[in-house]
């Protein structure tokens, strides 16, 4: 578990950070969501303990990660691919962290057939592919077998098929019991793998949950399709629905599909078409960062 209280942080001006709670639970994949500049990347770094708060703390495992007597057994990093040596082999850089970590050589071999990388280990990692170095970081992140992944735009660079890598080995650590705080920018491949989220905008937690719960706190849209388009148009235009056409019918903002059923046998006009439209997580998170720096600017 991972477990954020009232962190805050400023670089002279500006506040990074504003009053930040969060909890990421045990055995769940947390997406950690957000705008570039929300203020992310600060609480990682702060969780990994490579800066250091205003206020506020972040507890790993009950403690801050600092104060971990096997780190790596504690939680696994990935923040960035920028920092692996270039002159570097695959499995040299891996090596040297086992060295320094004091694990058996044999995990860096374990961890590059995890990721993928074994049939590269002897090349240099000037010679990879984005994708093949974002892999070699988190196969660094995993030497130690921690309960606790922190990880941020792991999927950045990676091609299809590493993209389902990343998928599998995240839920198949969730559903070891892992926490997995994965900080990132795809919503679609995010509500595939994430079973709760946490959004950060200006610095603040705007909402946190299971997913389900917060895609489902948002407002709805309805699809309806009406014989007679132009009376059911007036009529919800009378009722002060938003309404737009699409595919032969409306669709209806911030609406339930009932009380439109209602509205059009109240105005006489049929509908042959009813149904709730789905929402997804990209739909959730621009509603709610619209509606939240509305009420900021307000």
């Amino acid at each position: 578990m991972i477990e954020v209280e009232r962190l805050s942080k400023s670089y002279g001006s500006r506040r990074a950070l504003d009053d930040v709670s969060f909890v990421a639970p045990r055995g769940r994949v947390t997406g950690f969501v957000g705008p570039n500049g929300a203020g992310k990347s600060t609480v990682m770094r702060i969780a990994a303990g490579l800066c250091e708060p205003d206020t506020g703390t972040v507890r790993v495992l009950g403690a801050p990660f600092t104060r971990a007597e096997r780190p790596a057994a504690t939680m696994g990093v990935f923040l960035s691919a920028e920092g692996i040596p270039a002159a570097a082999t695959a499995r040299g850089f891996l090596e040297y962290a086992c060295d320094s970590q004091g694990f058996s050589r044999s995990r860096a071999s374990d961890a590059l057939e995890l990721v993928g990388l074994a049939g590269v280990a002897s090349s240099r990692v000037r010679s990879f592919s984005l994708g093949m170095r974002q892999r070699l970081g988190i196969a660094a992140a995993t030497l130690g077998r921690p309960r606790v992944l922190l990880l941020d735009e792991p999927v950045n660079g990676l091609d299809p098929d590493g993209i389902q890598w990343v998928r599998s080995f995240l839920k198949h650590a969730a559903d070891s019991g892992a926490t997995v705080l994965l900080s990132s920018h795809h919503m679609a491949e995010l509500a595939l793998v994430a079973q709760h989220v946490v959004m950060l905008n200006e610095g603040r937690v705007v909402t946190e949950g299971p997913i389900e719960d917060v895609v489902a706190g948002t407002s709805s849209d309805v699809y309806a399709v009406s014989p007679d388009p132009a009376s059911f148009r007036r009529a919800l235009e009378a009722e002060n629905y938003d309404a737009r056409p699409d595919r032969g019918g409306f669709l209806i903002a911030d609406a339930d599909p009932l009380e439109i059923g209602r509205l059009a046998y109240t105005a006489g006009v049929g509908v042959t078409h009813l149904e709730r439209v789905s929402r997804s997580l990209e739909d959730t998170y621009f509603e709610i960062l619209t509606s939240t720096e509305q009420g900021v600017q307000a």
